[in-house]
């Protein structure tokens, strides 16, 4: 990208260094346009990014990025080439209640998730197969739908690829 010699010299301006600003910056300027990026914070990222805190890294908005590896980005802006390395956890999260001690771990395993579950909260173990009966084909369709520019024509591909899985959940 050529140095711009004037603040007018710039084909597009993003505003906001958030992921979303930060990927649509990269992209613009992968098209060849000169892109300026303005971010009122001292860092970039926006809620994909870190800070310290209670002695650790976290990560501001506790997200575990499943959205964004779903989508092509990490390989076309070669995120990887620039350092990006996701590490998977196992179990992925624990979680607890505000008003309960007892812990339980959700596992990149449904029955794995189910299992510990059912050792601190055996009551809730049918809802929660019910809420995943549902939950799961509709972010499976929402994951995949996600990746094609928004239109009724590729929506309606999708749902017909998922034989119509997630559909009445999506609209309830």
């Amino acid at each position: 990208m050529a140095t711009p010699q004037q603040p007018t010299d710039f084909d597009a301006i993003v505003v906001g260094g958030g992921h979303n600003g930060l990927v649509c910056a990269a992209y613009l300027a992968k098209a060849g346009l000169r892109t300026l990026l303005i971010e009122a914070r001292q860092t970039v990222g926006g809620t994909a990014s870190s800070e310290s805190f209670a002695g650790a890294t976290v990560n501001i908005c506790n997200c575990d990025h499943i959205t964004f590896r779903t989508t092509p980005v990490v390989d076309e802006l070669s995120l990887a080439d620039h350092g990006l390395r996701y590490v998977d956890m196992e179990p992925a999260t624990t979680c607890m209640a505000w008003d309960d001690e007892r812990a339980w771990a959700i596992h990149h395993d449904v029955e794995r998730t189910i299992e510990s579950l059912a050792r601190t909260h055996p009551a809730e173990v049918d809802g929660y197969r019910e809420y995943i009966a549902a939950a799961l084909p509709a972010a499976k369709l929402v994951l995949d739908a996600a990746n094609d520019p928004p239109s009724l024509r590729g929506l309606s591909r999708r749902v017909l690829d998922h034989r119509g899985k997630g559909v009445s959940t999506l609209l309830r």
